[in-house]
């Protein structure tokens, strides 16, 4: 038994400009807040956006002050912005981070208070949000087809989503033309975090015979495409492989649900300030061979056909295969080539990153059930 709801419009290939001011005119919005960040400022993309909607007696005010892990204190700041102009919808550019504030604001803008309300307090949101257009400029996070907004409160800092159907962005405006001078590093960080997301919506206790169907599509495209895309930034065909396998991954996550490589990451990036999923895949290849062994055979048969293994390749051949991706991608493959993990030698802060890891949401979808020795145990590993 499941339920598949997806309210989102996917408009797919259509250039941004004119699929976004397709969508304002029939919502009839002349006053927009443009939600997006610094790198997409400085390179003018933003810039591009605001002057070519600036007409036809539209108002467009851009903010561009979204982190890389973005914050509540960056809702409020958004949610100012938006009330002043009294906007009537949000546009969200670029990956998760802006997305999901702008998510943040829009449920904000039509349920009132603040986030911590909701975040913390248990608030109900009983109201559609204002129209929130999402326009992707990275092939990863699947925020533009998701329920789900994901934000730092400083003051507490564990990453504890906010969620409601009544937050699914009102459109998802997908054109791969954007990801085209995404450099190959970043290409390959966000294309792993699609690709995690299939593969623990594909072995998570919520697996359905739907998200089944997009999981896979994603996880064989994303096998083929993704190196392509890193390789020759320039080769379309691959970016508008991977905008596919985004959307489909992040289908699948919201139906299907995450796991621990997701629990486990989310309070690694807060204590080490990583990028998501730069730090997705790093933690693929030993979650994997930690979950195997709870994954039904024919799942696990599937998943190594997909990767061009036999059906009854060993397990650890899957766990190779895949850590040889992350690794011919030109990523890390240790926390310790990026981190300095030392503060990992202090109990007390290895307890707080388990405790969290076991407070997510994702973490009881996971294949296999989690134990406080398992989580540590897998970050002592880390530190070899």
């Amino acid at each position: 038994m499941f339920t598949y709801h997806l309210p989102t419009k996917i408009i797919f290939g259509q250039p941004a400009l004119e699929a976004l001011a397709n969508e304002l005119d029939l919502l009839e919005a002349k006053r927009i807040l443009l939600v997006s960040d610094p790198g997409l400022a400085d390179i003018g993309l933003v810039e591009r956006i605001e002057v070519g909607l600036s007409n036809e007696g539209r108002a467009i005010v851009a903010f561009t002050e979204v982190s890389s892990n973005p914050t509540s204190t960056e809702v409020a700041a958004g949610l100012t912005l938006a009330r002043e102009l009294q906007a009537q919808a949000i546009i969200a550019l670029g990956g998760g981070s802006p997305i999901d504030v702008g998510k943040g604001i829009a449920m904000l803008m039509a349920n009132g208070g603040v986030y911590a309300d909701y975040q913390w307090s248990g608030k109900a949101i009983t109201r559609r949000s204002l129209p929130l257009l999402a326009v992707p400029t990275t092939a990863g996070t699947g925020s533009e087809v998701s329920k789900v907004a994901v934000i730092v409160d400083p003051d507490r800092p564990f990453k504890k989503g906010v969620l409601s159907p009544h937050m699914f962005p009102h459109a998802a405006i997908a054109d791969p033309e954007l990801t085209r001078s995404l450099p190959a590093w970043l290409t390959a960080a966000t294309g792993m975090d699609a690709f995690i997301h299939a593969l623990e919506a594909y072995t998570g206790r919520r697996a359905n015979p739907y998200t089944d169907m997009l999981a896979l599509a994603a996880l064989e495209t994303v096998w083929w495409a993704l190196p392509e895309a890193v390789a020759d930034g320039e080769d379309m065909a691959a970016r508008e492989a991977m905008m596919l396998a985004a959307l489909w991954a992040g289908t699948a996550m919201d139906h299907g649900g995450l796991g621990l490589i997701h629990s486990l990451s989310g309070p690694l990036t807060g204590q080490f300030h990583l990028h998501h999923g730069l730090t997705n895949a790093i933690l693929l290849p030993p979650i994997l061979r930690f979950n195997l062994p709870a994954i039904a055979p024919e799942r696990r048969a599937r998943l190594k056909q997909t990767f061009g293994l036999a059906p009854t390749a060993a397990d650890e051949a899957l766990v190779n295969a895949l850590a040889r991706f992350v690794a011919d991608l030109g990523l890390p493959t240790s926390l310790s080539e990026i981190a300095d993990l030392s503060t990992l030698d202090d109990p007390a802060t290895r307890d707080a990153i388990v405790e969290d890891t076991l407070r997510m949401a994702m973490t009881p979808n996971n294949p296999r059930q989690v134990t406080a020795d398992d989580v540590e145990t897998l970050l002592l590993a880390q530190c070899r």
